[in-house]
């Protein structure tokens, strides 16, 4: 749970998708692949690492998957 007491530490009131997909792996619950891309360039290799289709989301402290 380190990182619901990191979000907590950090005054957050959630976790964003990525974190709670990867508290959800870690519980044992299957969830979709993903990887988190900081650029277009590191979004395309991620695709071709992925497999198409692929689907491109937002992520930021500030929003919230809904």
């Amino acid at each position: 749970m380190d990182r619901i007491e990191e979000a907590v530490k950090a005054e957050r009131a959630a976790l964003n998708e990525h974190e709670a997909k990867l508290l959800l792996e870690e519980c044992g619950i299957p969830v979709s692949r993903e990887q988190v891309a900081k650029n277009g360039k590191a979004a395309v290799a991620a695709a071709r690492a992925l497999g198409y289709p692929v689907v491109l989301k937002a992520l930021g402290e500030r929003l919230q998957h809904k």
